[in-house]
Protein backbone atom coordinates (compact mmCIF):
# COMPACT_ATOMS: atom_id res chain seq x y z
CA UNK A 1 0.00 0.00 0.00
CA UNK A 2 1.38 3.34 -1.16
CA UNK A 3 1.87 6.18 1.76
CA UNK A 4 0.15 9.02 1.70
CA UNK A 5 1.60 12.25 0.88
CA UNK A 6 2.68 14.69 3.42
CA UNK A 7 1.43 18.11 3.51
CA UNK A 8 3.88 20.65 2.96
CA UNK A 9 3.49 23.51 5.55
CA UNK A 10 4.80 26.85 4.03
CA UNK A 11 6.71 29.15 5.77
CA UNK A 12 6.44 33.20 5.53
CA UNK A 13 9.91 33.91 3.49
CA UNK A 14 9.69 31.83 0.63
CA UNK A 15 5.97 33.08 0.04
CA UNK A 16 7.29 36.31 0.22
CA UNK A 17 9.60 35.93 -2.47
CA UNK A 18 6.87 34.12 -4.39
CA UNK A 19 4.86 36.78 -4.72
CA UNK A 20 7.21 39.23 -5.13
CA UNK A 21 8.65 37.25 -7.75
CA UNK A 22 12.18 37.11 -6.49
CA UNK A 23 14.75 34.94 -8.26
CA UNK A 24 14.39 31.53 -7.70
CA UNK A 25 10.33 32.16 -7.00
CA UNK A 26 9.82 29.44 -9.81
CA UNK A 27 11.51 26.55 -7.67
CA UNK A 28 9.23 27.61 -5.13
CA UNK A 29 6.51 27.00 -6.84
CA UNK A 30 7.68 23.66 -8.06
CA UNK A 31 8.08 22.58 -4.30
CA UNK A 32 4.28 23.58 -3.84
CA UNK A 33 3.10 21.66 -6.98
CA UNK A 34 4.72 18.40 -5.52
CA UNK A 35 2.38 17.95 -2.09
CA UNK A 36 -0.50 18.90 -1.06
CA UNK A 37 0.06 22.45 0.57
CA UNK A 38 -1.12 24.69 3.96
CA UNK A 39 -0.37 27.63 5.10
CA UNK A 40 -1.28 28.85 9.04
CA UNK A 41 -3.38 31.52 9.00
CA UNK A 42 -0.77 33.18 11.20
CA UNK A 43 1.80 33.26 8.32
CA UNK A 44 -0.53 34.98 5.99
CA UNK A 45 -0.99 37.54 8.95
CA UNK A 46 3.04 37.92 8.68
CA UNK A 47 3.18 37.90 4.84
CA UNK A 48 0.59 41.22 5.30
CA UNK A 49 2.81 42.79 7.50
CA UNK A 50 6.16 42.38 5.67
CA UNK A 51 4.62 43.15 1.99
CA UNK A 52 3.13 45.87 3.71
CA UNK A 53 5.27 47.72 6.81
CA UNK A 54 8.61 46.42 4.29
CA UNK A 55 7.56 46.43 1.08
CA UNK A 56 5.40 49.27 0.97
CA UNK A 57 2.69 47.49 -0.69
CA UNK A 58 -1.14 48.60 -0.18
CA UNK A 59 -3.18 45.65 1.78
CA UNK A 60 -5.85 45.17 -1.46
CA UNK A 61 -2.73 44.40 -3.43
CA UNK A 62 -1.61 41.70 -0.78
CA UNK A 63 -5.22 40.03 -0.62
CA UNK A 64 -5.27 39.81 -4.63
CA UNK A 65 -1.86 38.85 -5.12
CA UNK A 66 -2.08 35.91 -2.32
CA UNK A 67 -5.54 34.63 -3.99
CA UNK A 68 -3.86 34.64 -7.45
CA UNK A 69 -0.93 33.02 -7.01
CA UNK A 70 -1.71 30.51 -4.11
CA UNK A 71 -5.56 30.18 -5.12
CA UNK A 72 -7.23 27.08 -4.45
CA UNK A 73 -4.15 24.82 -4.68
CA UNK A 74 -3.31 26.07 -1.07
CA UNK A 75 -5.44 24.42 2.30
CA UNK A 76 -5.79 27.85 4.73
CA UNK A 77 -5.37 26.42 8.90
CA UNK A 78 -6.34 28.33 11.21
CA UNK A 79 -5.18 27.45 14.23
CA UNK A 80 -7.22 25.60 16.73
CA UNK A 81 -6.62 25.68 20.58
CA UNK A 82 -4.35 22.48 19.95
CA UNK A 83 -2.38 24.59 17.39
CA UNK A 84 -1.60 27.50 19.07
CA UNK A 85 -0.97 25.70 22.57
CA UNK A 86 1.38 23.95 20.67
CA UNK A 87 2.97 26.72 19.19
CA UNK A 88 3.49 28.32 21.95
CA UNK A 89 5.17 25.46 23.92
CA UNK A 90 7.81 24.65 21.20
CA UNK A 91 8.47 28.39 21.09
CA UNK A 92 8.89 28.05 25.35
CA UNK A 93 11.49 25.14 24.67
CA UNK A 94 13.39 25.84 21.87
CA UNK A 95 13.60 29.77 21.81
CA UNK A 96 17.17 30.76 22.74
CA UNK A 97 17.72 34.80 21.71
CA UNK A 98 21.21 34.44 20.82
CA UNK A 99 21.78 31.11 19.39
CA UNK A 100 17.80 29.76 18.77
CA UNK A 101 15.79 32.79 17.60
CA UNK A 102 12.59 30.99 16.56
CA UNK A 103 9.61 33.57 16.47
CA UNK A 104 6.27 32.78 17.26
CA UNK A 105 5.02 32.65 14.01
CA UNK A 106 7.62 30.22 13.05
CA UNK A 107 6.55 27.92 15.75
CA UNK A 108 2.90 28.11 14.41
CA UNK A 109 4.06 26.98 11.13
CA UNK A 110 5.30 24.17 12.98
CA UNK A 111 2.62 23.34 14.94
CA UNK A 112 0.75 23.02 12.03
CA UNK A 113 2.70 20.47 10.28
CA UNK A 114 2.94 18.63 13.55
CA UNK A 115 2.58 15.82 13.70
CA UNK A 116 3.50 14.10 10.14
CA UNK A 117 4.10 17.37 7.77
CA UNK A 118 6.75 18.57 6.49
CA UNK A 119 7.83 22.57 6.36
CA UNK A 120 9.28 24.64 3.59
CA UNK A 121 11.30 27.44 4.72
CA UNK A 122 14.61 28.95 4.29
CA UNK A 123 15.04 30.27 8.20
CA UNK A 124 17.52 28.49 9.76
CA UNK A 125 16.10 28.73 13.26
CA UNK A 126 12.90 27.72 11.49
CA UNK A 127 14.59 24.52 10.47
CA UNK A 128 16.45 23.91 13.11
CA UNK A 129 13.63 23.56 15.57
CA UNK A 130 11.97 21.64 13.22
CA UNK A 131 14.44 19.44 13.15
CA UNK A 132 15.07 19.19 17.13
CA UNK A 133 11.22 17.60 16.71
CA UNK A 134 11.61 15.38 13.87
CA UNK A 135 9.78 17.05 11.37
CA UNK A 136 10.85 17.07 7.90
CA UNK A 137 12.63 20.01 6.38
CA UNK A 138 12.43 21.38 2.67
CA UNK A 139 14.64 24.23 2.54
CA UNK A 140 13.49 26.42 -0.30
CA UNK A 141 15.18 29.91 -1.52
CA UNK A 142 13.72 33.23 0.18
CA UNK A 143 15.69 34.25 2.71
CA UNK A 144 18.52 33.07 4.96
CA UNK A 145 19.89 29.64 3.96
CA UNK A 146 18.40 26.61 6.47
Amino acid sequence: MARAQRRLVLDAAPLIALLRDEPHAHRIAIAIGAAPTAVSTVTLAEIADVLERVHGWAAPAIAETVQGVLGVSVEYIAPTSEIAARAGSLRARHYRRRTNDVSLGDCFVLATAFPDGTIATSDRALARTARRENIEVVVVPGGADA
